[in-house]
Parts: structure tokens; C-alpha cells; sequence
């Protein structure tokens, strides 16, 4: 089951604070551990002690002065209410015959002069020794262990951490829930959308900063699936018009040959149904074609081929249309041009691109096929026809453009083919110039991919 945001950012924080209080308390148990040592009451204690021994030099009134000591140090440590344990008190001759002793023995390894840290007897000590001119004193005072030092840390810091804790808490609840309603009312407004009829962007108010992009792109992403849809109805419409003009035709030439009582008109009509079924078979495949190319079904599969030998067959299957029409179909390019791309879609580019300039006024339609540089070669298919008027070119690869003065019948399906094709060869469909001044070209740059 799936955790909702707001729990996983309350954990996450919840994580953070935890670490936060080992932080502190691992900071706190080193502090407290080193001021242990360097203000350790052995070193006050033993300073105190010796400026106060150096001037004797009777036994019995060194010892006095110990015990008076130790009694009143006694009675400071239980006021403190801090206990690590026993302090040991030691007091040497200068022979180092023992004057007095206080405390648990702590063996006979010898000391450094001054403050300092040993283990002795299995635990840590705060040590201190002092020679003086007739004595030498010893006094260690034992350092609390980890586990007494954690528990005092545990008292002392423990309870501003949980008095904290319930504050964080509801400030963490408080800014999550208030933080996460701007996402509520989001998805909310996406519910309630009815994508049969309503795409229109729902201009929400994130409020927040890094909410306001999420709501920019879905606002963009139905902008474009409103104008996407709107395109695909006015295709749907514009197809329908298209195919109902033929099958309109094809009604009325059927008639005619069943009813027609002479030969000749019963000719006649099966000449003109026999066009009006090529003109609606070229249009079921160029919208076939159309939707083939459509980026929204995946990626053409790729081949290797000749590309020369592609252009050749093109102009081959569009032979017998150019012959009716008197018109001349060359190729200028290499004998071979290997290659690997998607082979349908640069097949449906040239052959719409050539028919265009076969069905519009052209004496001579050329392919070309020429390098350009190492990395690049350029496609190109040029007439000598009328034309395109340039500032009809913004329209020309629109779907069903044909201009206002198209005479030769047609869909105007094919520049948009072409263009469709060229878009699924990630490349770009462009105007050039025609042959001998006059037409119009069509060009692209591929590039060069050698077969795999």
C-alpha cells in the first residue's frame, strides 16, 4: 500500500528531529566529558592542597590538614547530589613512606606530575600529583562512566526535547495540511473534468511557488489536447466532405450505367466510375498513409536500403501518370547511397512530392539526391510549374489546402503527407527553388546513417 506524501514528510522530519537530538546529546556527552577532565576536582583540590602542605613539616599536622579538607570536600559533594564515586587521597614522604590515605588503593604506577587522565583499576580517573620539598600528594578522582554520564544528559537535555517535540508536531501537521490543499484542489479540478467535452485549463492558483509549474504544464497539456482534438474533428470533417464528393459520383455514374439505354453512355459511365474509384482509392490511402505517419503511433520501423535506388523506383511507379501528362521525370544523384531509416516514410514523402508536381502544370519533375559535407546529404524534388505564391506557403502543408485556384482535382493531403513523413525522419520539409527559374522545390537534409 502506498504512503501518502503528508505521512512521508511527517517521517522524514520526524527522522531529521531524532538525529538532531543524538547530534545534540553525542555533542553535549563530549563537552561535558572533556570539562570533566580539565576541571576535574582532583586538579582544584590538589592545587589547593599542596600550597597548604608546603609549609609543614610535621606528619600529624599534614594529616590534620587532609582530614579537614576531605570533610569539607565530603559535604560539598552531597550538597552537589553528584556522585561517580570515592575520591582517593594519598600523601608520600619524600622517601615514599606513606603519610596518609583516603579512598580506594589505586596501585603503585607512578603518576605524571600535574593533571592528568588514567585508568586505573578498570575505570577512568582525573589524576593529580604534586611534588613539594618534603611531600609528595596523590589524589584521583574517579570520572563517571558512559552509562551515568548518558542518564545525567538524558535528564538534563530530555525534557526540552520533548517539550519540543509536540510543538514540532503540530507545526509539521499544520504546514503539511495546509501546504498539501492547494494538491487536493488540483486533483479535485481533474475529477471533476468531463474529457468528452470540457478540455479547457483549469487556471488553478497553486499559491505556492513550486506548485505553479504543475499547474502551468497541465494547463498546457490540455490547451494542447483541446487544439489536437479540435484538429482531429475538422480532419474528420474535412475527410468526410472529401469522400463524399467521389461517393456521390460513383452513385451517379452507377445509375447512369444500369439506366443508359446505348452503349456509348453506359461507356461513358464506366470510364467516369472507374475515376471517380481511383480518385476515392488515392484518398483512402493518402488518409491511410496520414495516419500511419502519425507521431501517436510510435516510431516507424527502420531497414536498409538504397536510397538511389528508392528514388528510381518512385519515379518508375509514377512513369505511366507522367507520360499521360507529357511530362519528363529525371533523377540526379549517385549510382548508390546506402542507408538505414524508416523506408515507408521516405517512400510516402517522394511519391506525394512528385505527384504533386505531376498533378499541378510541371513539363519536368527532378529528383535530387547530393552531399553535403560528411554528415548531412540533401533530398530534393523540384518542377518547372506554376508554382506557389509565397505568401500562400504559410498554408500549403496544411491537411485539405488546395489554394483558390486549383483546377486539377485532389484532396490536398499530399504536402501534408510529405510534411508528416519528413517530421517522422526528424528533420524539417522546406521550400528551395525550382527548375529553370520557374516551380518550386522541396527540401531536406538527412543525415547521413550508414546501414546497420
Amino acid at each position: 500500500m502506498r504512503r501518502s506524501l503528508g505521512r512521508r514528510t511527517v517521517g522524514a522530519l520526524l527522522l531529521a528531529f531524532a538525529l538532531i537530538a543524538l547530534g545534540v546529546v553525542s555533542l553535549n556527552y563530549w563537552s561535558v566529558r572533556q570539562d570533566m577532565s580539565r576541571q576535574s576536582q582532583a586538579n582544584q583540590l590538589g592545587r589547593l592542597l599542596a600550597r597548604s602542605l608546603d609549609g609543614l613539616d610535621n606528619e600529624d599536622s599534614a594529616r590534620a590538614v587532609l582530614r579537614g579538607f576531605l570533610a569539607e570536600f565530603d559535604q560539598l559533594r552531597e550538597e552537589a547530589a553528584w556522585e561517580a564515586g570515592q575520591l582517593s587521597v594519598e600523601l608520600l614522604r619524600r622517601d615514599g613512606q606513606r603519610v596518609f590515605h583516603s579512598g580506594p588503593e589505586l596501585g603503585d604506577s607512578r603518576w605524571p606530575e600535574g593533571m592528568s587522565q588514567l585508568n586505573l583499576a578498570g575505570r577512568p580517573y582525573a589524576t593529580f600529583r604534586a611534588e613539594g620539598p618534603l611531600w609528595t600528594l596523590r589524589i584521583a578522582d574517579p570520572l563517571p562512566s558512559d552509562a551515568m554520564l548518558l542518564q545525567w544528559l538524558a535528564s538534563e537535555v530530555g525534557p526540552s526535547l520533548a517539550l519540543a517535540l509536540p510543538v514540532l508536531l503540530l507545526t509539521l501537521w499544520l504546514a503539511v495540511r495546509s501546504g498539501l490543499r492547494p494538491l487536493r484542489e488540483f486533483t479535485a479540478g481533474i475529477a471533476a473534468l468531463d474529457l468528452r467535452r470540457d478540455l479547457a485549463p483549469l487556471q488553478l492558483d497553486l499559491r505556492y511557488a513550486e506548485l505553479q509549474p504543475l499547474a502551468h504544464a497541465f494547463d498546457r497539456l490540455l490547451s494542447r489536447l483541446s487544439e489536437q482534438r479540435a484538429h482531429e474533428r475538422a480532419f474528420v470533417h474535412d475527410a468526410a466532405h472529401e469522400l463524399r464528393t467521389p461517393l456521390a459520383a460513383l452513385g451517379a455514374h452507377t445509375h447512369v450505367l444500369l439506366h443508359s439505354p446505348d452503349e456509348a453512355g453506359r461507356q461513358g459511365a464506366a470510364a467516369a466510375l472507374l475515376q471517380c474509384v481511383e480518385r476515392t482509392a488515392h484518398l483512402s490511402q493518402q488518409l491511410l498513409d496520414l495516419a500511419r505517419l502519425d507521431p501517436a503511433a510510435g516510431p516507424a520501423p527502420s531497414a536498409d536500403f538504397d536510397l538511389v535506388e528508392l528514388c528510381a523506383w518512385v519515379l518508375q511507379q509514377a512513369h505511366p501518370q507522367a507520360r499521360q501528362r507529357k511530362v519528363s521525370l529525371a533523377l540526379d544523384g549517385p549510382e548508390h547511397w546506402p542507408w538505414h531509416g524508416p523506408r515507408h516514410a521516405l517512400q510516402s514523402l517522394l511519391q506525394n512530392l512528385v505527384d504533386n508536381g505531376l498533378r499541378y502544370g510541371a513539363r519536368e519533375v527532378q529528383v535530387e539526391l547530393s552531399p553535403l559535407g560528411a554528415a548531412e546529404m540533401r533530398l530534393a524534388v523540384r518542377d518547372d510549374g506554376p508554382g506557389i505564391a509565397p505568401e500562400l506557403r504559410a498554408h500549403m502543408f496544411e491537411r485539405f489546402w488546395r489554394g483558390a485556384h486549383a483546377q486539377e482535382p485532389g484532396s490536398g493531403l499530399g504536402l501534408a503527407i510529405a510534411a508528416q513523413a519528413a517530421h517522422s525522419l526528424g528533420v524539417e520539409l522546406r521550400c528551395g527553388p525550382g527548375l529553370h527559374g520557374r516551380g518550386i522545390g522541396f527540401e531536406l537534409d538527412l543525415p547521413v546513417q550508414t546501414p546497420g
